[in-house]
């Protein structure tokens, strides 16, 4: 079976989905690298221009220079090529936190596998994305407590919706979580 998780930036996908394919013994796919490995060989989106792809750029480099639009659509087709495989391995998928917000990618994701939606506590939440300073799809830049309860009021039924199983947390260690998942996976 494979195991997709969701949820906002820095609530942890990337650490328990690691850990988790780990356990697993199966790959771990990183939703956002896939996308940077698309875009540096050149596979975009058909109404994209000439001069994008073929560069290489961090995901947030890539939304940053070519947009959201295009972003989005790179997604999408990065989402299709892992959905095709499917069918020849198992994997830990870690999504970005604005995948499941596009209605083709929430098709594409309830078909790949297990749905997990990482939801943690806003209070631990706030601090680990304000690490990296105030990310710029925050809508008020100058009160991030305001974005990302703005962000999560919109986002969190999405994820709820999508979600076979919800991962309420607070403190737990990543370790924890892989333990509560593998108990609701077999």
């Amino acid at each position: 079976m494979n195991i997709i998780l969701i949820g906002m930036k820095a609530c942890g996908k990337s650490t328990v989905g690691k850990l988790l394919a780990q356990k697993l013994e199966i790959k771990f796919i990183e939703l956002d690298q896939e996308i940077e490995k698309a875009h540096l060989i050149g596979k975009k989106p058909a109404f994209a221009k000439a001069s994008a792809g073929k560069e290489k750029l961090t995901f947030r480099e890539i939304f940053k220079k070519h947009g959201a639009i295009y972003f989005r659509q790179l997604e999408l087709e990065v989402l299709k090529n892992i959905f095709q495989e499917k069918r020849t391995r198992k994997f830990v998928l870690s999504c970005g936190g604005g995948t499941p917000l596009n209605e083709d990618n929430k098709e594409i994701l309830k078909k790949l596998g297990k749905v997990f939606f990482l939801d943690v506590d806003e209070e631990v939440l706030l601090p680990r994305i304000l690490e990296h300073g105030i990310p710029a799809f925050f809508p008020f830049q100058n009160d991030p407590e305001k974005s990302l309860n703005k962000l999560l009021e919109k986002r969190r039924p999405i994820y709820e919706k999508i979600a076979n199983k919800i991962i309420s947390f607070k403190s737990e260690l990543p370790e924890e979580l892989v333990r509560k998942i593998l108990t609701l996976i077999n």
